[in-house]
């Protein structure tokens, strides 16, 4: 099985309807030119853009034509409903018209106290709800520097699929590695220190999963731009990319696409 290239937006705590909403239809529009001269086609690529639960109805009208272009929730409750305060569950999630979610993204773990139970109780909440879990885990640069960063992100790994069999390890489980120290500092993984994780990420997939492990797409997050993606997806063993900053404008969103898109069939 050929894994899926994905590049997806992640707008933070920015963009209101309006705003999401003009830059989402810019998206939409302008996408088939940024494929146009690639060999990418529907089953190799999927862009993705999540916005902040507020603006999620305002993208959906530009998102649901475009087989290619997925919305997304920025994080997911552990339940469906119940009494949980400001808690949005999987089922709103597809209610509100969003496919996939981001769980564990390091912010949520390093600011709001997501730990390793509550990351495990997301995804399987995600996945139970028929949603495409985008599963990110990382090192900060203390655990770098320690020389622990492998063993890290495999402990987070092994924390959040722990009782999941290889059922669960199917084309809804996507993984991000997002080197902490990389993300909004203008400081990029290089991508043989990209690639080289994401080696060893696929070998503990195939270790627990077998072949369904083998087959997961693992993207890349920290600080991507257009003029380090080209390099980054060609060092091989990156399938994509979860894009913070540089997804907010279109332009330079749709310019990490094009150059992801490139390598398609390479």
């Amino acid at each position: 099985m050929t894994r899926t290239l994905w590049v997806l937006g992640n707008w933070k705590q920015n963009h209101l309807p309006e705003a999401a909403a003009a830059c989402a239809r810019q998206i939409a529009d302008d996408l088939p030119d940024a494929l146009r001269g690639t060999s990418a086609t529907v089953g190799d690529i999927r862009v993705g853009i999540a916005p902040p639960y507020l603006s999620l109805a305002a993208t959906r009208p530009f998102v649901r034509p475009h087989a290619m272009l997925w919305l997304l929730a920025q994080d997911c409750g552990a339940q469906d409903a119940g009494a949980f305060t400001g808690e949005v569950g999987p089922n709103m999630i597809a209610a509100a018209g969003a496919e996939a979610a981001i769980i564990g993204h390091s912010e949520r773990r390093a600011l709001f106290g997501d730990t390793d139970r509550l990351v495990q109780a997301k995804l399987r909440a995600a996945l139970a709800g028929g949603l495409t879990a985008v599963l990110c885990v990382g090192e900060a640069l203390e655990v770098r520097q320690a020389g622990a960063h492998e063993a890290h992100v495999v402990a987070q790994l092994d924390a959040a699929l722990a009782g999941l069999g290889p059922e669960a390890a199917n084309a809804r489980l996507v993984v991000a590695y997002e080197p902490v120290w990389a993300i909004g500092t203008g400081h990029t993984a290089t991508p043989e220190q990209a690639a080289a994780m994401h080696r060893r990420i696929r070998a503990w997939l195939t270790e627990r999963f077998g072949s369904a492990g083998t087959d997961r797409s693992i993207l890349y997050g920290g600080s991507v731009k257009a003029d380090n993606a080209q390099a980054l997806v060609a060092a091989g063993d990156i399938d994509g990319f979860l894009v913070g900053g540089a997804s907010l404008e279109p332009a330079s969103f749709l310019a990490i696409v094009a150059r992801a898109a490139a390598h398609v069939g390479t």
